[in-house]
């Protein structure tokens, strides 16, 4: 499939994603409130940090292994039983973790009902296999399955969430996406390789599994983990205006990431090649559009962030502003660094500068964190992120461009 229609198919599912649980937010934040939101968001983050921690590096590492090797079958259903076995492994550790910690820590027993619910989501991602459909390029599968998911979504909130007692309806409801999504794609896999424990290698990919997944670990503490902190440190409300404060840039951020991730496997095999002019060719397009895209929609969310807050979320929310106008600096930020690690570092198997990333970045939110948010609560919370993810991107622009330098000077001699 050519890059265009991947990229117009990437579109269409990352709108699907986003922009169709958005229509429904308006509904949700006037029927359940600041707190009831908080909590589920508060639930998920915990569960978002534990899938994260089941599925380490698979979404980049298996989208690479993957494109690498998709026109030899044997390689690939080689390549899919290894990394399929691995990640089952770690969803396995990270239940029981989540089993641990609700039967012993007092906070998370008081919210224990939303996070059994929350455990089908973890369980469920193992079988999403959304990595292994990427890395065939298979976007149009992809898009049009999400879309009759997600529209299913939005009917069923509107049906069965009435009041604030239906919190937990909702958040089922919110989990079913993820259930649902694994289920057709579980089923639809059976058509392309098989599963087998028959001459399963899992040293194979054991090295770059670990070592991605540090990362996505460590990206994690800066992104996942800074909600149910707020929330645990200033309490739910607090977390709830952070929250809807983080809301449209994840609708935009996601837009821009559809974008840049569906170059991933093209990358892969590209510098596999050693095509370096259409690799540069790539990377200097890509580089130019999201500095003129970030900066239009800063300026625009800068003056408009009052106006958001209150058709999407209703009166109450105003303390969420201001988050949301920093926030909207991430656009930038975290837009130039998916771009250097996507596009680039992943592919070039530069799996030990993109830990070193992660850590810098978590170290500088732990530095952080526990001076601004008690004082500044979700303002805090904001600043926290776009220090933490501006040295990330620091770093990874410096290996960059020394790589990039040795390349050019290599095909120079």
């Amino acid at each position: 499939m050519s890059i265009r229609n991947n990229f117009k198919y990437s579109l269409i599912l990352t709108l699907s994603t986003y922009l169709v649980p958005l229509l429904v937010f308006p509904y949700i934040s006037r029927v359940l409130g600041a707190e009831r939101i908080g909590a589920i968001d508060t639930v998920d983050g915990i569960i978002d940090y534990l899938v994260l921690f089941s599925m380490m590096g698979m979404q980049a590492l298996g989208i690479r292994e993957i494109a690498r090797h998709k026109d030899d079958k044997a390689e690939l259903q080689s390549a899919f039983n290894d990394l399929f076995w691995l990640n089952a492994i770690t969803m396995v550790v990270a239940l029981v973790i989540l089993c641990f910690a609700t039967c012993f820590v007092p906070e998370l027993q008081q919210r224990g009902r939303l996070l059994l619910i929350g455990s089908f989501k973890l369980v469920a991602n193992l079988f999403w296999i959304e990595w292994f459909y990427r890395g065939l390029e298979n976007f149009r599968y992809i898009t049009i399955r999400s879309i009759i998911v997600r529209l299913l979504f939005v009917a069923s909130v509107f049906i069965f969430v009435r009041d604030e007692g239906d919190f937990a309806i909702y958040y089922l409801l919110f989990v079913g996406i993820v259930v649902l999504n694994a289920f057709c794609n579980w089923t639809y896999r059976s058509r392309l390789v098989s599963l087998s424990l028959r001459h399963v290698n899992l040293r194979r990919y054991l090295k770059p599994f670990v070592m991605l997944g540090i990362f996505a670990i460590l990206s994690a503490i800066y992104t996942k983990l800074t909600l149910p902190i707020l929330s645990f440190l200033c309490g739910d409300e607090q977390a709830g205006y952070y929250s809807v404060a983080v809301r449209m840039y994840q609708v935009i951020i996601a837009l821009i990431s559809s974008l840049i991730s569906v170059l991933i496997p093209r990358m892969s095999v590209l510098i596999k090649q050693e095509r370096w002019d259409v690799v540069n060719h790539y990377y200097t397009k890509a580089i130019k559009l999201l500095v003129v895209l970030a900066a239009l929609i800063i300026i625009i969310m800068e003056i408009l962030a009052p106006y958001v807050i209150y058709i999407f979320a209703g009166k109450g929310f105003e303390p969420a502003i201001l988050p949301m106008r920093l926030v909207m600096i991430q656009v930038l930020v975290v837009g130039l660094e998916q771009i250097l690690v996507l596009q680039l570092l992943i592919p070039l198997r530069e799996d030990k500068t993109i830990v070193k990333c992660g850590l810098c970045g978590s170290l500088t939110w732990l530095l952080l964190t526990f001076i601004l948010i008690p004082r500044f609560q979700c303002v805090g919370a904001a600043i926290v992120w776009i220090a933490s993810e501006t040295m990330v991107l620091i770093l990874a622009a410096r290996k960059v461009n020394k790589k990039l330098k040795e390349v050019n000077k290599r095909r120079t001699l």
